[in-house]
């Protein structure tokens, strides 16, 4: 009896020894999977404890501070200056990635600190990154080679041919009737041999898949209307949706986010 009490004992004693080494043993990667989760439910603080958590097992793990810069933006738009530290860190550590250029980019822009903001956009464009192009006024590859049409050289309004959208929602304002009525107009009697992209986007608020769907959901929407109303052909629409990817303005601000909540519509030769 008294050997199987000692046995116990001593079972209890490494049990309670080794669960400090089992609470430790969470890898950064762990804690970095445990912060998207968090993301994707919109709990901004708990992400930014798993984000953190992984930072600190890995010190050099980029993603990390990229993504607990965005959640710094997603919880206080109106303080960036964690996020900007966060980016900073991650074009420390991978001087190649092009969406941090571009989100400090933006980041700059919102502080009005336009030299720092044009170059890091011209580093981000020179990388290819799209959106980095657009805000730069540049014309990206496919546009340099005559294969994409500004429908907006042909609209009689001047209007820019782009729908914006309120907050979490798909449906058209009415106020942008008028704009795709000309829209059809021009892709039935003026251009009627070109397709037309129809690119939707979101703003950053929320998790990425959810602003994917979104995203979807406002470029089917203008399609149905250009098909319902003037009968433009399903087969001559290429319907994208690109969540949050490619802001043209800072999600900083309510202003700049209201822009990034949108669909662009483009011409393209078949």
């Amino acid at each position: 009896m008294k050997k199987t009490c000692l046995c116990l004992v001593i079972f209890f004693v490494i049990v309670v020894s080794w669960q400090p080494v089992l609470a430790q043993d969470v890898t950064a990667q762990g804690y970095y999977a445990k912060g998207i989760k968090y993301e994707t439910q919109h709990a901004y603080d708990a992400a930014i404890s798993m984000f953190t958590a992984a930072i600190e097992r890995d010190a050099n793990f980029a993603d990390a501070y990229f993504r607990r810069g965005k959640m710094y933006i997603a919880k206080t738009p109106s303080v960036a200056t964690d996020a900007m530290k966060d980016f900073n860190m991650v074009i420390t550590l991978d001087p190649q990635n092009a969406e941090a250029y571009y989100r400090r980019g933006l980041l700059h822009a919102d502080m009005i600190y336009n030299e720092e903001a044009r170059a890091d956009m011209e580093t981000a464009a020179g990388m290819g990154h799209r959106g980095a192009m657009k805000w730069l006024g540049m014309k990206t590859p496919d546009e340099k080679d005559g294969k994409y049409i500004y429908l907006g050289d042909y609209l009689p309004s001047g209007r820019e041919p782009m729908v914006n959208f309120d907050f979490n929602k798909s449906f058209i304002k009415p106020t942008y009737f008028s704009l795709l009525d000309e829209i059809a107009m021009v892709l039935k009697d003026v251009l009627p041999g070109i397709d037309v992209v129809v690119a939707g986007y979101a703003d950053s608020t929320g998790p990425e898949r959810y602003n994917k769907g979104l995203s979807s959901r406002r470029a089917t929407a203008v399609g149905q209307y250009l098909a319902a109303k003037h009968g433009i052909l399903e087969g001559r629409m290429i319907l994208r949706g690109y969540g949050e990817d490619a802001p043209i303005a800072t999600n900083v601000t309510e202003h700049g986010r209201a822009e990034n909540r949108r669909v662009e519509l483009v011409g393209v030769k078949k």
